[in-house]
């Protein structure tokens, strides 16, 4: 008994770690980390902050909903994941189309930073200090949608005790938790490399970014 225990508990990790790697999962982060310039490394403890923030949203709201079926014996009404279905479409598009206003706005200025004994000067956004809420509200959006309630209490039917439920919910968003942020880490790596490359490139691949948002969030809102 024991190890069938274990056994469903490891499978709810090992779904985690895969669940946050899915397509729209990964657009959401990618560009909502592609809205400012990188820049050194103070940018990128605020992509891996996006990455954990997004991933404690979709958690969250999964260990609520499990509360809320487990302990409080509330049935899920199937709208309430259409609903979010549809919004994480309308989300993408809004994020590519921020990133788009950002360029048509203007708003850059210059530049001056060494590398080694090499001078750069170029132009970049101005850094903002605002505390961005985003993340965690993209992920709280996914959290609702797609198949991820369903991932997440699949074994409370076979075991029938709440407590097992939860702590497979917990289990499956610390593998999207640790998943994410390990995402999060390769994907600034890349984006500090190329913007240390040639900032033109780093700032079209930025707006390659935006496009894709923009047409995944279409197809994502018309799929659902």
């Amino acid at each position: 008994m024991q190890d069938s225990l274990f056994a469903i508990l490891s499978l709810g990790f090992g779904l985690g770690l895969l669940h946050a790697l899915d397509a729209d999962h990964i657009m959401a982060v990618t560009t909502l980390s592609s809205r400012q310039a990188q820049g050194k490394n103070g940018n990128r403890w605020r992509t891996l902050r996006f990455c954990s923030q997004w991933a404690l949203g979709h958690g969250g709201v999964l260990l609520l909903l499990g509360t809320v079926v487990l302990v409080a014996g509330i049935s899920l009404p199937p709208q309430l994941s259409m609903v979010a279905e549809k919004l994480v479409g309308v989300i993408l598009i809004a994020l590519g189309l921020w990133i788009f206003w950002q360029f048509y706005r203007n708003k850059l200025q210059l530049r001056v930073h060494s590398h080694d004994d090499v001078t750069h000067v170029h132009l970049a956004e101005p850094a903002s200090n605002r505390h961005d809420h985003s993340p965690v509200l993209v992920g709280i959006t996914h959290g609702l949608a797609g198949s991820a309630p369903v991932l997440a209490l699949v074994p409370v039917a076979n075991n029938g005790h709440g407590w097992f439920g939860l702590l497979y919910i917990c289990l499956f968003s610390l593998g999207v938790l640790l998943s994410m942020f390990v995402f999060g880490l390769g994907f600034n790596t890349m984006q500090e490399r190329l913007e240390h490359y040639s900032t033109r490139l780093f700032n079209l691949s930025r707006l390659l970014m935006a496009t894709l948002s923009i047409s995944f969030g279409s197809y994502w809102l018309f799929a659902a």
